[in-house]
């Protein structure tokens, strides 16, 4: 694991967006057992991915990957995160009269999908590197 942050970054890119369908997309955070099923299946695709590009069969790095994602999509973590910071709230109704209500929405979105991906990103990131500090 020469390099951990760009394997983590590639392996990451490609789960999320390349192999991340719109229905786990939409259905992972619903309430009960089919968001629970929907972010599961889409945890064990990320986790298997990242192993992949980490280059392990390490079962404690692929239970740290799955726990470092799985809550923060299950329960949109992003979006409390923001909330939280007061920062754009992605899910703030603007205006229909607000001549830049595009914009903004579109804005928020983009905070939310950097603030998501960095969450990911640190958590693995810090919970490998304690995980494989010698």
């Amino acid at each position: 694991m020469e390099n951990i942050f760009a394997s983590l970054l590639l392996g990451h890119l490609t789960s999320d967006y390349l192999l991340q369908t719109n229905k786990m997309a939409i259905r992972k955070s619903r309430p009960g057992w089919e968001g629970s099923f929907w972010c599961f299946l889409h945890c064990l695709i990320y986790t298997a991915v990242i192993m992949l590009f980490l280059q392990t069969a390490n079962p404690l790095v692929a239970l740290i990957i799955f726990l470092s994602h799985y809550p923060i999509d299950r329960w949109s973590l992003g979006g409390k995160w923001l909330k939280f910071i007061g920062s754009r709230d992605y899910m703030t109704e603007f205006s229909s009269t607000d001549q830049y209500r595009d914009l903004h929405l579109s804005f928020s979105v983009l905070v939310y999908v950097v603030a998501d991906n960095t969450l990911h990103l640190l958590l693995m990131w810090f919970s490998l590197k304690w995980l494989l500090a010698p």
